[in-house]
């Protein structure tokens, strides 16, 4: 009967703790993308400027880790071509990543300067767009740092009362 009682017990706190890890995975998830997103925005910068590439060529020679940015670039590139509106870029952004609004105004500024500005300054802008996204992803991972050491220590304090209050 001890035997039962302990293993529930042990049970039910590794059942809450993964509750929480699919919390934190989250955030992790956000963090990797806005990553690749601030590879990518580096990488256009340096082969539109330098090397004098069209966006086309860009998106097709660089290596996308993730299906979900490729589609994002994908969309870019349709809306550079169109010279649609940011918001609904920044809407599709955020509905396809789900990251914070501050990043992607940023990254949807793109749209607004992309493709008519001569390579000089193009190359300032899109120095000064990364540093923001930058800053933006900094905060971003400050917070979430904060919220997975919490969520951590609160995974266990649940975990050790809900196994109590079972048994």
């Amino acid at each position: 009967m001890i035997w039962v009682k302990s293993s529930l017990f042990v049970l039910t706190i590794v059942t809450v703790k993964c509750i929480f890890k699919f919390i934190n995975d989250y955030g992790d998830k956000c963090l990797n993308n806005m990553k690749e997103l601030l590879d990518f925005t580096d990488y256009l910068r340096i082969y539109s400027c330098d090397m004098k590439m069209s966006y086309d060529e860009i998106y097709m020679n660089y290596g996308f880790k993730n299906e979900k940015i490729k589609m994002l670039c994908s969309r870019l590139q349709n809306e550079l071509s169109h010279k649609k509106s940011k918001y609904e870029f920044e809407c599709f952004m955020k509905t396809l990543l789900n990251t914070p609004d501050e990043f992607n105004n940023y990254f949807s500024d793109i749209i607004n300067y992309y493709g008519s500005t001569y390579s000089d300054i193009l190359d300032k802008k899109l120095l000064f767009t990364i540093r923001e996204m930058e800053n933006s992803m900094k905060h971003f991972e400050r917070s979430h740092t904060e919220k997975k050491n919490l969520n951590n220590r609160i995974s266990i304090l649940v975990g050790c009362l809900t196994a109590v209050i079972l048994i």
